[in-house]
């Protein structure tokens, strides 16, 4: 019987939790002990995860017109383009927020409205914790330079 998942999550529970504490720095035998099973369980959990997130980024790349740039399973992070509207792309999965579509903004700046803007904030900062990024004071920083450093740091294509 295949098992789909909704596209906000495309993991079951046991793999969103493995990917979790991977994400929070447990080594696998940390993890195994803690989930009371055998590393190569892990192990496999992880792959299988990454395999998840290679096809359905693909997929949400491929629905939203995104030409694909680089793809970072093991981050559940895709990198991409979109022609029509003349715009970098980043597509990520956080177990917070599911999968996202961030598109680059030429001029962050007029965007004003502070219930986005706060929205925003915290979908970056629950990125950076996921992905174990350390972030100064950023309280005063715009959403969209708090981007170009998150994002900077987690893809190596992405200038700042």
């Amino acid at each position: 019987m295949n098992t789909t998942y909704p596209l906000s999550s495309p993991l079951s529970q046991k793999q969103k939790t493995v990917w979790s504490l991977l994400h929070k720095g447990f080594s696998v035998s940390a993890i195994a002990d803690k989930l009371s099973t055998t590393r190569q369980y892990i192990n496999q959990t992880k792959l299988t995860a990454e395999a998840k997130f290679s096809t359905t980024l693909l997929d949400v790349a491929g629905a939203n017109d995104i030409q694909v740039t680089k793809l970072y399973p093991e981050k559940a992070i895709l990198l991409g383009y979109h022609p029509a509207l003349k715009r970098k792309a980043i597509i990520t999965y956080t177990t917070s927020h599911g999968i996202k579509v961030w598109y680059w903004h030429d001029n962050p700046e007029e965007i004003t409205n502070e219930n986005f803007l706060r929205q925003t904030r915290q979908y970056l900062l629950d990125i950076a914790k996921e992905q174990g990024i350390t972030l100064d004071d950023t309280a005063d920083v715009h959403p969209a330079k708090l981007a170009h450093i998150i994002f900077s740091k987690l893809v190596p294509e992405v200038k700042t």
